[in-house]
């Protein structure tokens, strides 16, 4: 799905879009599946370009960090943006954009894909370590069974093997 940038009047225009973002996957070992996505919005034109006002709604699967486990997250994104043509960073001499353009998105050839702004969008918001509830007890270091599930039994007093010889002093009070 694209905007055509060009094509917009001063009075804008309103859009509702579900979005297929399947293809989304995540960078490392982490989990990511966009279970569905729809953005809903206003353009209109303002003297620098298209001014996009809108809001993602997101069902994405994740892998717990603490016991590795899916679970669903729900996203709730607004955002605004100011949609350019590709051809005003080159006028300013740049391809890339600066820290104080983070909110401006240059469309090629005048059409911006609402999947890669979503995408974007989706990255800038996940959580760093996802964890599935807040008292999720994750996983054994010693067996890797999910202490959510069951008790491991094993002992939770791990001693690091370069300081047992300290352990005779505590022994010897």
């Amino acid at each position: 799905m694209f905007i055509d940038i060009n094509e917009i009047e001063r009075e804008g225009i309103s859009f509702d879009h579900r979005l297929d973002l399947s293809s989304m996957t995540s960078s490392g070992a982490d989990a990511l599946r966009v279970i569905q996505a729809k953005m809903s919005g206003h353009a209109e034109r303002e003297d620098v370009g298209v001014i996009l006002t809108a809001r993602l709604r997101a069902r994405l699967e994740l892998a717990c960090s603490r016991c590795t486990e899916p679970f669903e997250i729900d996203l709730d994104l607004p955002f605004r943006l100011t949609l350019a043509p590709e051809e005003v960073a080159r006028e300013a001499g740049r391809e890339e954009a600066e820290d104080d353009d983070a909110s401006l998105f240059y469309a090629a050839e005048g059409k911006a894909d609402l999947v890669q702004i979503a995408t974007e969008q989706i990255y800038l918001n996940l959580p760093l370590k996802p964890v599935c509830k807040g008292n999720c007890k994750g996983l054994c270091p010693r067996c890797g069974a999910n202490r959510n599930v069951t008790e491991c039994g094993c002992s939770g007093e791990s001693i690091d093997p370069r300081l047992a010889p300290l352990l005779q002093f505590k022994k010897r009070r």
